[in-house]
């Protein structure tokens, strides 16, 4: 048991350590989200745009200068907040796609694999451990986040339950694509985070396309509908999951049992790859 623990610490001390820096940029990109929302009230200056804009059309003449200069303000800060919320919100999908890294690939190729297919531990049982201490610091940093961004929804005036799905939200996207990227390099394949990127980008380009309303007397479509949740990143799943936080929701057992199913799946995909590099740990 110590054994086990020792390695789940030294694993999580060494994500920790490589990837401190970036997830401190991520925060720093929710702190000014943060900052931003609590600084200006961006419904006020939204509002505030469409009075002038509609002030301009009725009258149907040329803007004045304040107008103008009222319009350019509100939408400079609606471009610098969107800007920083996309940074936040990619940065930590892929801060979740990053931390195992290629942990499994990168050691198989360059033959460190052979120092741990010493140890009388098998290798599966090594590398899976490595991934629980990689877990527990990517669900640390997620929290975190997730933290940081409740707190930027505060203003709103949203419920606390809806802000604590918002922290789930963040948490179980970012501990699936941990999962993903462990996954992909457990199979061998370098660049894990990147095709993880590309997986969870493609599936949501592929749930938009389904919901399209002209696809829905198609037979393909609704074929598709019904094996997609199966196979791409559940984004949709887990909203559906985190809604049950909000009063006055049901809470959607369907959503959960698919959420741990696809958690389950990536594990399993992962178990099997390290079973097979176990066989032959250098790639000939």
């Amino acid at each position: 048991m110590n054994g086990v623990m020792n390695i789940v610490k030294a694993s999580l001390r060494n994500a920790v350590g490589r990837k401190w820096k970036f997830a401190l940029v991520v925060f720093l990109f929710g702190a000014a989200v943060v900052v931003l929302t609590h600084a200006y009230d961006l419904a006020e200056t939204f509002e505030l745009i469409q009075a002038v804009g509609q002030e301009i059309e009725s009258e149907g003449a040329e803007p004045s200068v304040e107008q103008v200069e009222a319009m350019a303000r509100g939408a400079a800060m609606f471009a610098l907040f969107s800007l920083l919320n996309l940074a936040f919100g990619f940065g930590t999908i892929l801060f979740a796609f990053l931390m195992p890294g290629g942990m499994v690939a990168d050691e198989r190729r360059s033959g460190a694999i052979m120092l741990w297919a010493q140890h009388p531990m098998p290798l599966r049982s090594f590398y899976l451990q490595r991934y629980l201490g990689i877990q527990v610091a990517t669900f640390v940093a997620l929290a975190i986040f997730g933290l940081t961004g409740a707190v930027a929804a505060l203003p709103s005036g949203t419920a606390p339950t809806t802000e604590l799905g918002g922290v789930a939200s963040i948490c179980l996207t970012g501990v699936l694509a941990c999962a993903i990227g462990f996954a992909i390099t457990a199979l061998g394949i370098r660049r894990a985070a990147l095709i993880g990127l590309l997986y969870y980008l493609l599936s949501g380009a592929v749930a938009s396309l389904l919901e399209n309303p002209l696809l829905e007397t198609s037979t393909a479509a609704e074929s598709a509908r019904a094996v997609l949740p199966f196979v791409i990143f559940p984004a949709g799943v887990i909203d559906d999951l985190v809604a049950g936080f909000g009063s006055g929701v049901a809470w959607d057992w369907g959503a959960t049992g698919l959420a741990f199913y696809h958690f389950f799946l990536w594990t399993g995909i992962a178990w099997l790859g390290l079973r097979r590099i176990e066989r032959r740990p250098l790639k000939l």
